[in-house]
């Protein structure tokens, strides 16, 4: 018959096999954790770059006058970081417009790379004064009675409604 205390434990194979299973257990959450954080500080860059880009096609789209047509790049501190952008300004086959190409990047990654492109277009006539500008002075409303309006009145505004008599008139139930 055999002794009972060594029917009460484990073995030491038993041991090792569980500890190995725990430790690729954790190998794998360890990476996963690590992959999580690089993907969130890329998309983080990623998103910097956008905007980065965003602010210099604006600043572009609101000078006095169309950009010239070729490359122009800088750098500008965003975010306690540094970055570099390039911009590629290129004639459309309309007159007086012009598309803006922007790519952006980190300082110190290759002039190949870009964590953001951001493309758009300004043209002379958005960028005309007020004073120069046409602008439509009508006027649009919602029809909320219902009541379309067909025309009959070609001085009131499109979508306004008709003038109604006022109340307590002969033909009105009170």
């Amino acid at each position: 018959m055999r002794d009972k205390r060594h029917q009460l434990g484990f073995t030491l194979i038993e041991v090792v096999v569980a500890m190995a299973v725990v430790a690729l257990g954790m190998m794998a959450v360890f990476r996963v954790v690590h992959d999580t954080v690089n993907n969130s500080a890329y998309l983080r860059d990623r998103t910097l770059a956008t905007w980065i880009g965003d602010n210099r096609l604006v600043e572009m789209r609101l000078a006095s006058e169309l950009p010239s047509i070729d490359e122009t790049e800088g750098e500008v501190e965003f975010a306690n970081q540094r970055w570099r952008w390039k911009a590629n300004v290129s004639q459309t086959p309309v007159d007086d417009l012009r598309r803006i190409d922007i790519r952006v990047r980190r300082e110190g990654d290759s002039e190949d790379s870009a964590l953001a492109e951001v493309s758009g277009f300004v043209g002379a006539v958005a960028m005309a004064t007020p004073a120069s500008a046409t602008l439509w002075n009508g006027s649009i409303s919602a029809d909320v009675d219902g009541d379309a309006d067909d025309g009959a009145n070609p001085n009131r505004p499109l979508g306004t409604r008709p003038s109604r008599p006022p109340k307590g008139g002969d033909d009105e139930d009170e």
